[in-house]
């Protein structure tokens, strides 16, 4: 043991400092708080009711009700008992809590790599705080992507591992790689998986050029033959979660699309085989923008005001007039002027580590550098997206998968990886073969030089983007434009008093526009000079920094110093780049009241959600059910007894008693809410209710669908058949009293042959006919008569008028006509039919007849595909009878029917053909895709015992894969491993 810990002892102290580290970075962790990450507060909503079910009933439900209506968990939240890998990375992530857990493995993964490439300890110590230390992986974590995180944190020893079975010992590489792959899938982000294979493969295709190189062609079969058997073992044993997250992903916007309309009629634009390009590629890094990668700041920093950055005190503390420090610190411009809609920090990798790219190009003989270097310029490209789009379409258009991942940027974690690769070869050549390099001293100051006056060329050019964007470019231009609109919604008295402004006054009101457009301009300008300020500055510190590095390194070249010393120094400098910037995304500084910005108490953190006044009213119109009110008491009671578990008091007390109380609620009852406030944008509401809206990036493809056709177009027939209860709206709950309750029967049943007609269906149909001098456009086309749905884009031309817009007015009913009228001031209105007839004076123009033709009614029509409808006895039911739930759990629903005659139900449950089977009296019937996206079935006379549960075999079966390729995993790494020991015996 002894002899042990002095060969290694210098592993085990960067092992150490890594913890030291980890622990002053973290300090609030430490000291009871846990990070703040939006989408960490997301998940606890979406997956609540699957984790009070997991708790209170000890099985996986598999599906929830908690979010849209209704969704299989299979991307929120799923345990693989029979994963030995999931449970032994959660349970690191439980020890060491979060984000601790995460920094560590990416330090501790970096090492490793670092270790399988033979460098010295010190520099794979400076390679694995690079990686771990870029601010994308902090900015991750304050945001919540933990899983993202974690697989980005595994990329690093699977590639060492693949390294290892070709370099140094295939029996032991292929060992790793298996196990190392198992971990990387188990952490369950799919996207960055698919990304490191474009780097494995890329190593792969150059191991097979060395192997011809030195006709080692049966050692390059023998190592590739191991690597696939690991890597398909590893595929094996997450088999559950890969094959159920690739059968939901085929029903959800990342899949197919039935419907391939446009909700104004027209061919739709969105990819039918994968996600629409448009949503691919919304978040795309800017070409400019790539420069954060060595200088952080120069697109600004994360999307916030600057009075809410470290940057206000470049303002406050500066020398401007005060005067122009309150404009500036009002203005209604962020501090971010890149390419994305929005973004919460750059990617920043460090100027010394691209310095050290550079000079590895020159210096390194690995020929791997041009793997690493090209994996990166392609990662590069690809993440520019839609500003890149010729090799952006034919990535979507021809390489297998990819369609299927939205936020192309995440592929630069590929560069944060690879860079400090190269980094470290440079580093650890420059240590080995000091002697043979130093000879080329000429090299590295001309690579120096030529660094140092690009960056100085950048910071005096600049990146030609005039400190602003083209989104904030178009804002400007349509500022008079808004100005006005905003003047016309003004009362004209409050206009004259307020701002002496006379609305039949044309001069007056552009006078006022221009003032107004002129105040904006020079708040702009004054904005661009700040932003222009911090554009310095981040250069003015990545030119220090880069002479830092080459200061350090040229003691390399011109003295005879000790390198350990260079490297230690190299190290500090490291730290002293990224530190700073990270901590900009994810410091214990102090915000509002003299609270952590980033951290929370860990108490808020398990249990983030308050009930609102709008919560309580619901749970409290549901208590009047005496059985609803025993459930709310009993869960009172566990919430009670989990607060004193855990010694929680006040607030956080109440928080652990609402979840508890909330959860017996909908375990009680089966309704929906849908919350006005931000509905498909957060699982707040999912988190106490069962609610319509939610928050996810794989939404079901038919809630989608029903959204944009429906839902938008404020149809309130689609609330009602989805048993949407309550709206909560401006913090206040709304009964819904015309909702249909968990099944009903319906008379009849009208056929349509495409997904599109069935779709519209569920709304209401007008024709829409000219009945005036002009022009009628429907869609751009001219047309005297035409069925609409109200969705598309109707405009009346009349010689001399402007365009007008024709909208459906709310409150028409079948067989009555609206007419679209203008009267003798130019002025258009919508009136009865009877209205006109009674205009004796001729007051009004008719321009155009809408009449409804026909109506959803979702109590007594169900809506169905002709091809479903082939499953029916009949069209027409008398929908006498009654049907109610008796027993609710997300995976299983019981209801008794009393039927008279043959009756068609409707339930008002997600219909998702793999998974939810039907039971009648104890039959398997077949369930029925009706109203688009809800289950039917057809009831025979009588009394009718019904079961619906969601039964998923390959999860089952999948845990037994699991265990089965843990076990051959074990056994062939076993077998490997004593095969290398006798060799080594014997020899």
């Amino acid at each position: 043991m002894k002899a042990f810990f002095q060969r290694n002892w210098q592993h085990f102290a960067v092992i150490g400092v890594f913890f030291i580290l980890t622990f002053f970075y973290f300090a609030p962790q430490f000291d009871g708080y846990n990070i703040k990450q939006h989408d960490v507060e997301q998940f606890k909503g979406m997956a609540h009711e699957t984790q009070m079910f997991r708790e209170q009933f000890g099985e996986e439900p598999l599906w929830t009700n908690a979010m849209f209506g209704g969704m299989p968990t299979t991307q929120i939240s799923v345990l693989y008992p029979g994963n030995i890998f999931q449970t032994v990375l959660l349970s690191f992530f439980d020890f060491f809590g979060m984000p601790t857990g995460i920094f560590l493995l990416h330090l501790l993964g970096f090492y490793f790599l670092s270790q399988v490439l033979k460098v010295k300890p010190i520099i794979g110590f400076i390679g694995a705080i690079a990686f771990a230390l870029a601010s994308y992986e902090i900015v991750i974590l304050q945001a919540g992507h933990n899983s993202k995180a974690a697989t980005v944190a595994l990329m690093a020893p699977v590639i060492g591992a693949f390294i290892m079975t070709y370099r140094n010992n295939w029996k032991m590489g292929a060992l790793l790689s298996g196990i190392f792959m198992a971990f990387n899938l188990a952490s369950n982000h799919l996207q960055v998986t698919y990304y490191m294979a474009f780097l494995l493969g890329g190593l792969g295709i150059y191991q097979l050029i060395v192997a011809f190189k030195k006709k080692e062609i049966k050692q390059f079969g023998i190592a590739s033959a191991a690597i696939l058997v690991m890597y398909g073992l590893s595929v094996f044993i997450n088999y559950g979660n890969i094959s159920l997250t690739n059968d939901y992903a085929k029903n959800t916007i990342r899949g197919g699309n039935d419907i391939t309309i446009a909700t104004d009629g027209s061919p739709s634009k969105i990819n039918t085989t994968g996600l629409d390009k448009e949503y691919i590629t919304n978040w795309s890094y800017g070409v400019g923008e790539s420069f954060t990668l060595l200088s952080p700041y120069v697109k600004g920093s994360a999307t916030a005001m600057l009075a809410d950055t470290k940057f206000a005190d470049m303002v406050t503390d500066s020398d401007r007039p005060s005067s122009e420090i309150k404009t500036i610190m009002e203005a209604p411009y962020g501090l971010y002027w890149g390419d994305q809609p929005m973004t919460s920090g750059p990617v920043y990798i460090g100027v010394v580590m691209i310095f050290l790219l550079v000079l590895g190009m020159v210096f390194i003989k690995d020929g791997s550098k041009w793997v690493f270097l090209g994996v990166s310029i392609l990662a590069l490209a690809l993440s520019w997206g839609k500003n890149f789009m010729g090799l952006t379409d034919f990535f979507i258009e021809n390489v297998p998968g990819y369609n299927k991942f939205r936020t192309v940027t995440i592929i630069m974690v590929l560069i944060e990886l690879c860079v400090p690769i190269i980094g470290i070869l440079l580093l650890e050549r420059l240590w080995s073969a000091r002697e043979e390099i130093v000879q080329e001293k000429k090299k590295f100051l001309i690579v120096s030089g030529v660094f140092l006056v690009f960056l100085v060329g950048v910071k005096g050019m600049g990146l030609d983007d005039n400190y602003t964007n083209k989104a904030e470019l178009e804002r400007i231009e349509l500022l008079p434009e808004q100005i006005a609109g905003q003047i016309s919604e003004v009362d004209p008295q409050v206009l004259q008093q307020n701002y002496g402004v006379d609305v039949n006054n044309p001069q007056q009101i552009q006078q006022f526009i221009d003032a107004q457009v002129e105040n904006s301009t020079q708040s702009y300008d004054l904005m661009k000079s700040v932003r222009a300020d911090i554009f310095d500055s981040s250069m003015n510190r990545s030119i220090l920094f880069a002479v830092l590095a080459i200061g350090l390194l040229a003691l390399m070249f011109f003295t005879q110093i000790n390198a350990l010393f260079v490297y230690v120094g190299l190290a500090a400098v490291v730290l002293m780049d990224l530190i700073p910037v990270s901590q900009n995304y994810l410091s214990a500084e102090e915000g509002a009241n003299s609270e952590y910005k980033y951290w929370v108490t860990r108490e808020e953190a398990l249990y983030p959600v308050t009930a609102t006044e709008a919560d309580q009213q619901i749970m409290d119109m549901e208590s009047l059910n005496p059985k609803v009110k025993s459930a709310i008491a009993k869960g009172e009671k566990l919430g009670e007894a989990k607060a004193s578990e855990l010694n929680y008091t006040g607030a956080a007390k109440r928080r652990v008693i609402d979840a508890y109380k909330f959860s017996a609620l909908n375990f009680a009852t089966d309704y929906r809410i849908f919350d006005f406030e931000n509905p498909w944008g957060s699982s707040r509401s999912s988190y106490f209710h069962k609610a319509l809206g939610g928050y996810h990036g794989a939404k079901l493809r038919n809630i989608q669908n029903l959204f944009e056709f429906q839902i938008a177009q404020s149809n309130n027939k689609v609330f009602d058949m989805l048993n949407v209860k309550y709206f909560i709206q401006n913090g206040a709950t709304r009964p819904n009293p015309t909702a249909l309750g968990n099944a009903w029967f319906v008379k009849n049943v009208k056929s349509f042959e495409t997904p599109n007609e069935e779709i519209r269906a569920l709304g209401a149909t007008f024709e829409l006919a000219n009945a005036g001098q002009g022009k009628l456009l429907i869609n751009g086309a001219e047309s005297k008569f035409g069925t609409v749905y109200g969705t598309e884009k109707m405009q009346y031309l009349l010689a001399g008028k402007d365009t007008m817009e024709i909208r459906i007015i709310n409150g028409l009913s079948k067989g009555l006509t609206a007419l679209f009228v203008m009267d003798t001031n130019g002025v258009t209105n919508y009136i009865p039919e009877q209205t006109l007839l009674a205009d004796t004076l001729r007051s009004f123009t008719t321009l155009a007849k809408i009449t409804m033709k026909s109506e959803f009614v979702p109590a007594e029509d169900a809506v169905m595909l002709k091809s479903e409808m082939k499953n029916l006895k009949s069209t027409n039911y008398s929908g006498k009878g009654t049907i109610t739930l008796t027993k609710y759990a997300p995976n299983k629903l019981n209801y008794t029917a009393n039927v008279e005659g043959s009756q068609l139900a409707v339930f008002s449950e997600i219909y998702y053909k793999d998974g939810w089977k039907a039971y009648v009296n104890g039959s398997e019937k077949p369930i029925l895709k009706v109203n688009y996206l809800l289950r039917g079935l057809e009831l025979s006379n009588g009394k009718n015992n019904i079961e619906f549960r969601f039964e998923l075999p390959k999860y089952q079966s999948s845990n037994s894969y699991a265990r089965i390729g843990t076990i051959l995993l074990l056994l062939i790494g076993g077998g490997l491993l004593y095969t290398e020991w006798r060799k080594r015996k014997i020899s």
